[in-house]
């Protein structure tokens, strides 16, 4: 069965970079994130038709329904503020070390216990977090970026903590269906208070829409297969921090992409921090 979910889970580290890959340099980029949200309220629809499930979910669900498209919400902010700052290269894999939260929220609220080999993985973590965007003589070289993508990865850990406990008592397909109606009423309402200049705020919801339509279609639907094959990890049985370490696979992936297709610069130096964060939160995994 362990087999099973890190087979799961690898896969869907592979396919996740794709799609801030595709929306990186994409015009209205927030409006275009708030489509691939729809999105994903659409593909969980027919979802849910397909496979026969209940739309309705039983009360004590909807605590988490609310945690994580709070969460979303946050960490789509957080990773299209910060990636409009910097490359992605850079900032994805601070966005994606979700685990180094997940521990120590679990060492501080839940009491859990830690082995050396944990703590030496959140020294990792953090070391080539600081470092793949260090420049000489700063630390930071973006602070606000740098801020913004440690705020994604805090909502990347409320939604992973809250979607692990759902799926031990409910479907992906319904599940997803509600988060994401929240999470695309909350991010459309972040996006038309950024354009409020505009004539029509609520238009300037559809501009990204208009301009890249099948890029909107290609994020939507890879990242709903790779994130249902983290759902389904959850459902066979994996635990949170374990998923999350095993998916940060996706960091040296996203880095490697970000140089081929994007073009990035610095591609020795970002991926040797990078794989150095992915070592890190395999000994976090390993504790």
């Amino acid at each position: 069965m362990e087999t099973n979910w890190i087979f799961l889970v690898l896969i869907s580290a592979v396919i996740h970079p794709f799609r801030d890959l595709t929306l990186k340099r994409v015009a209205h980029p927030i409006s275009c994130y708030v489509g691939v949200c729809l999105s994903w309220a659409i593909i969980s629809t027919g979802h849910v038709v397909i496979t026969r499930q209940n739309l309705i979910l039983p009360y004590q669900i909807w605590p988490l329904v609310g945690l994580s498209a709070i969460g979303l919400t946050i960490y789509y902010f957080g990773t299209l503020a910060a990636l409009r700052r910097g490359n992605l290269s850079v900032y994805y894999p601070i966005v994606r070390s979700a685990p180094v939260a997940i521990v120590l929220f679990s060492f501080l609220a839940l009491g859990q216990n830690y082995l050396w080999v944990t703590l030496a993985g959140i020294g990792l973590v953090m070391i080539g977090g600081l470092m793949i965007q260090k420049t000489p003589g700063s630390l930071l070289n973006d602070p606000r970026a740098f801020g913004l993508a440690v705020l994604a990865m805090l909502g990347s850990t409320a939604y992973s903590i809250s979607d692990a406990t759902a799926m031990q008592q409910v479907g992906a397909a319904p599940f997803l269906f509600w988060v994401y109606i929240l999470v695309t009423a909350m991010l459309g309402a972040i996006c038309a208070w950024e354009i409020r200049a505009i004539a029509s705020p609520l238009s300037g919801v559809f501009l990204g829409w208009i301009a890249a339509p099948g890029k909107i279609l290609f994020a939507g639907v890879s990242s709903y297969l790779s994130y249902l094959l983290i759902l389904k990890a959850f459902s066979i049985g994996a635990d949170t921090a374990s998923v999350s370490a095993v998916r940060q696979a996706s960091i040296p992936v996203s880095v490697a992409l970000a140089a081929i297709l994007l073009q990035e610069p610095q591609f020795l130096k970002r991926i040797k921090w990078a794989s150095l964060i992915a070592l890190g939160i395999a000994f976090i995994a390993l504790g």
